[in-house]
């Protein structure tokens, strides 16, 4: 049983790790919340007009700037999550802590990886499949329209709660396009 119910932690939580992309991506690195700022202003507002229209990827000599999340995020975030793996398996008894970390390790790791190389393409043979190619597609999109397409790595949360769009699609509705645009605008003098 203990294998299995690690696997099942595996694949719960980087299921898991899409939602909370998502909504890390969402209220945090797109809203301006004190005491985390930082976030907002490193990936807003340094992150998003380095990286947006023919600049949104780049070849540069040596390390490109603001790509990857800050040095704390990712074991931070992996650190957050840890105390309620051991919670959960101190309450249940169902042995879940390694196979849970796993996943969100693995899901924070494929997250970095991929999102430099969409922004720092160096030919590595991940950047030859269609998925890498429709997701590159994908964060480029965000970049242009911000709050749609709020998932990097697997947009799974993006498809649930309807941020999901793809280029024919968002070009197909041109009306939900102006509503949408006109209410952040309203939002951003609020």
């Amino acid at each position: 049983m203990e294998i299995g119910s690690q696997v099942l932690a595996f694949f719960v939580l980087f299921t898991y790790c899409s939602f909370f992309e998502w909504f890390i991506h969402r209220h945090i690195m797109h809203v301006k919340r004190f005491p985390l700022h930082d976030a907002f202003r490193g990936h807003t507002l340094v992150h998003h007009q380095i990286y947006h229209g023919a600049n949104f990827q780049v070849r540069p000599k040596g390390r490109a700037p603001s790509v990857v999340l800050r040095w704390y995020a990712f074991p931070g975030m992996l650190l957050f999550h840890l105390p309620f793996f051991a919670l959960f398996q101190w309450l249940t008894g169902w042995q879940i802590f390694w196979g849970a970390a796993l996943g969100c390790t693995l899901y924070f790791a494929g997250y970095e990886y991929t999102h430099y190389l969409m922004h720092v393409p160096r030919g590595h043979f991940v950047e030859r499949f269609r998925w890498f190619q429709f997701l590159r597609e994908h964060h480029r999109l965000h970049h242009k329209y911000m709050l749609r397409n709020l998932n990097v790595f697997i947009p799974l949360a993006d498809v649930c709660y309807g941020t999901l769009v793809t280029a024919e699609g968002w070009r197909s509705k041109p009306a939900k396009r102006r509503r949408f645009l006109a209410r952040r605008r309203s939002e951003t003098r609020s």
